[in-house]
């Protein structure tokens, strides 16, 4: 019980007696406004602490109506541009279509007696030089071995191995390329090869050039045909690019450029495969 006769206790008991009397001494003496005064003072902290709070509930609920329309939005610009991508693509598919419909008639004019069947390209060799590629056509669809593939720039190569849907092309540019060729200008017979080290430039070489060997930068150079070879005549391959003589044999040697870009065989989707001649089942 001594804590009832402590000092503290007495002290804590005069304040809580003056804090019950001075609001009513003050409201007898007519001191109604300054006890709303002193009162509004006292309390204007704790008013503007809750007006505060509420103030930042408020915006913390704004912010998540604010979010869910900005994430609508969103969503409707997501979807906006998904369809734009999507009609994009439907055009562009339809340009590349309409592009290899035209190179398709192109090839049809040009060689009228050659019976072709279209591919898309499905793979390329992996290494430093994709010379080899794969395309979407085998024996199912009447595609055989030694069949010629070309693109409306020019000749790309033969097939060299078959699968039931798929088959592989050697180009010409692999060193195991050999075509019997003749240019436009002088009709110049000679023997276009793959080499490996132009293999690397995308160029081959021509060589057994006969007669004067009279060869000019930028002649054209076609395939020539004959009974022993897989090629039909006519084709194109490419133009001479440089004409030198062997060091060693004394003879010319030609570089040639083929028409079609074997350093960018990734831009080539489609081609054309040779199966047969006019309205003859084979090749």
């Amino acid at each position: 019980m001594n804590f009832f006769r402590s000092r503290f206790f007495v002290v804590c008991v005069a304040i809580a007696i003056l804090l019950a009397l001075v609001p009513t001494l003050i409201a007898a003496f007519g001191g109604t406004d300054l006890l709303r005064s002193v009162m509004g003072t006292v309390a204007k902290p704790f008013t503007m602490c809750g007006s505060g709070i509420a103030n930042a509930f408020n915006g913390f609920i704004d912010v998540f109506a604010q979010y869910d329309e900005l994430e609508a939005e969103n969503e409707a610009l997501r979807a906006e541009l998904e369809e734009l991508k999507q009609k994009e693509y439907n055009e562009e598919l339809l340009r590349e279509q309409n592009e290899w419909l035209k190179d398709y008639i192109n090839l049809h004019e040009i060689n009228p007696s050659l019976r072709f069947t279209d591919a898309s390209v499905i793979s390329r060799e992996a290494g430093n030089y994709s010379t080899i590629i794969t395309l979407n056509r085998g024996s199912a669809h009447g595609v055989k071995k030694n069949m010629p593939v070309l693109t409306d720039d020019g000749l790309i190569g033969y097939v060299s191995e078959i699968g039931l849907d798929w088959c592989k092309v050697s180009t010409i540019v692999e060193p195991s390329s050999s075509i019997g060729v003749y240019t436009d200008r002088e009709q110049q017979l000679g023997v276009l090869s793959g080499d490996a080290d132009l293999r690397a430039k995308g160029l081959c070489k021509m060589t057994y050039i006969d007669g004067d060997g009279n060869l000019g930068i930028g002649d054209k150079i076609y395939t020539a045909g004959g009974s022993d070879s897989i090629y039909p005549s006519g084709l194109l391959i490419g133009s001479v690019s440089s004409v030198d003589i062997d060091s060693v044999t004394g003879e010319m040697v030609a570089q040639v450029e083929p028409s079609v870009d074997f350093l960018d065989l990734g831009s080539i989707r489609n081609v054309m495969i040779v199966v047969g001649l006019g309205n003859s089942g084979g090749n």
